[in-house]
């Protein structure tokens, strides 16, 4: 009887210190804040900007705002965030495209200064934009594997600022055969518009400008690349108009 007694005690005391260090651990988490910091460049020119920079939770509360400055580098820094949770960044600047963020930020008791860049795309009729990166192999029409991922970005700014209507301009990757140039282009153009209207994007903010002459702003180089290097012709979006 007296050793049933001493094991209930002894789970109890188990129990309790467990108790006390869940509620602890807890109640630091609640106590615990973290910090954002980083830089906000042009995504074409990639010059630093003060842009107006708005923190929301999930829920659509506002939590705190700043502005970065271009003076310092495109610097930003915002505290009060909370572990474990979930924010939306929006980034603000007049004749710029409107950006939403996603922000998860880690369970953790203690104080955290994470760091996180942004760039924000020019908005103003002619701005024209590159894709930072191909969505096309060389000489073919369809969206290179894990394009998709790397045209999520444009596909965002889009959905944010449906006042825009762009074109889709693509390049071909030689100079060539003007007809097979264009028909390359045009395949391309329609691939690239495909995709954002499946995603969402309605078609008639969607203008395609295929091309049957090489990018005269970006040609191809004259001198032979780097093993494994190909030039494959540039792919842009240009505002059109704002409503």
């Amino acid at each position: 009887m007296m050793r049933k007694a001493k094991y209930s005690i002894f789970i109890f005391l188990v129990l309790f210190l467990f108790g006390i260090t869940f509620l602890s651990s807890n109640a630091q988490m609640l106590t615990t804040v973290v910090a954002v910091t980083g830089n906000i460049f042009d995504a074409v020119t990639k010059e630093p900007q003060t842009v107006f920079v708005i923190v929301k939770d999930d829920q659509g509360n506002k939590i705190t705002a700043t502005r970065s400055n271009a003076s310092e580098n495109g610097y930003y820094y915002f505290t009060g965030l909370r572990p474990g949770k979930k924010y939306i960044i929006t980034l603000k600047k007049t004749k710029y495209f409107l950006e939403n963020y996603e922000l998860d930020i880690a369970n953790s008791d203690k104080y955290e200064e994470l760091s996180k860049d942004f760039l924000i795309k020019p908005m103003y009729v002619g701005a024209k934009i590159p894709f930072p990166v191909p969505p096309f192999e060389l000489n073919k029409s369809k969206l290179r594997f894990g394009a998709e991922d790397l045209l999520a970005d444009i596909k965002n700014t889009l959905a944010n600022n449906p006042e825009v209507t762009v074109e889709i301009h693509c390049y071909p990757d030689a100079v060539g055969n003007k007809t097979d140039n264009l028909n390359l282009t045009t395949e391309r153009c329609k691939s690239l518009l495909n995709f954002f209207v499946s995603n969402g994007i309605e078609s008639t903010r969607l203008i395609i400008k295929p091309h049957d002459s090489v990018d005269p702003d970006n040609p191809p180089p004259t001198k032979t690349r780097a093993k494994g290097k190909r030039y494959i012709g540039t792919s842009y979006i240009i505002v059109n108009s704002i409503k």
